[in-house]
């Protein structure tokens, strides 16, 4: 599905292995990314490190982290083929197949491919280093859907669409507990989809609800990986993971939960049609009293004809209001 492809999501591995040297990309720096990519894509590459450092102090600085000395190396590929070779031949484990950039906090590396276009690849580029400031700060410590919750965030915020799948699920009952996704995402594209738009809207609750004074003191809490992510949820907001997430599904179901049920797809349909019988009738009628004007204006015609051959008295819808003094003009 096309939507998936648009998640943005990264896989976060950790990996200790080198940066290999590539010989056949161009090379280029600026103070805190080390970008390569392959021939021709020098515009995209100029483009993309005209405003990296920029987004890396607002990433940072929203999320309380401090990057480390050395440079977060960048790899710029032509399509989504040549990203997964080279992240493969680079590191360990099978990135997923779908994915529009990886990030791999702990070699502070970045694959991204231009096959979506300058502005997404913008977008993408914010989300990566998202991932690898969270890692900057915490390590391990923030379970996945966190920080996929996070990153998007920071790159892009809450779509329509993600809206749309959160509040269909939240009232049909088809959340996933976030402890579940603790332990993994879904496989399938539909629950995957769900899967992030419960991670970006519940890091949004944490913030908008317990202010991000508090989201920060949770990431000092997660800094090195010291602290279990629930402990440290409860710790920062004095209530267990469990129960905060309860009241924001609450939130959910009282704010939104009319949405699908009014506006789901079988109800769309359902409005569609009776939307194209009542344009059809309405059609029908204005069609119908067109022909009945042609119909009194082409009798009008016909009197008037045999009034002047029979030299009858006009029909009254004839009459000169002037009785043939027009009026002067001044």
């Amino acid at each position: 599905m096309r939507w998936l492809g648009a998640l943005l999501c990264a896989l976060v591995l950790s990996v200790g292995a080198a940066w290999a040297d590539e010989p056949e990309l161009d090379r280029a720096e600026t103070a805190r990314y080390a970008f390569e990519w392959a021939p021709g894509l020098d515009g995209f590459a100029r483009a993309l490190m005209e405003d990296v450092e920029e987004q890396h102090d607002r990433i940072y600085d929203e999320l309380g982290a401090v990057a480390p000395d050395g440079r977060t190396r960048v790899a710029l590929l032509r399509d989504e083929a040549d990203m997964l070779a080279l992240a493969r031949a680079r590191f360990q484990g099978r990135p997923p197949e779908w994915a529009e950039g990886l990030a791999y906090p702990e070699a502070r590396a970045i694959f991204l491919h231009v096959g979506s276009g300058p502005d997404a690849l913008a977008v993408t580029l914010q989300h990566e280093i998202s991932h690898v400031a969270l890692g900057d700060l915490s390590g391990r410590g923030a379970p996945r859907w966190f920080s996929e919750g996070v990153a998007i965030r920071q790159s892009e915020g809450f779509s329509m669409e993600r809206a749309w799948l959160l509040t269909e699920a939240a009232t049909m009952g088809a959340l996933h507990p976030l402890r579940d996704l603790s332990r993994g995402f879904p496989a399938s594209g539909a629950r995957a989809g769900v899967a992030y738009a419960q991670a970006v809207h519940f890091v949004g609750y944490l913030q908008a609800e317990f202010g991000m004074p508090k989201f920060r003191a949770l990431l000092a809490r997660l800094r090195g990986g010291r602290a279990d992510f629930a402990a440290a949820v409860e710790a920062t907001y004095g209530r267990s993971l469990d129960a905060i997430e309860a009241d924001w599904q609450s939130t959910l179901k009282v704010r939104w939960g009319w949405i699908p049920v009014l506006f789901g797809s079988t109800t769309l349909w359902s409005l569609a049609a009776l939307a194209l019988v009542w344009g059809w009738r309405r059609r029908r009628r204005q069609q119908a009293n067109r022909i009945e004007a042609m119909r009194k204006d082409e009798a009008v015609e016909m009197a008037e004809d045999i009034e002047i051959a029979h030299g009858l008295d006009a029909h009254p819808s004839l009459h000169d209001p002037y009785d043939g003094r027009p009026p002067t003009i001044h």
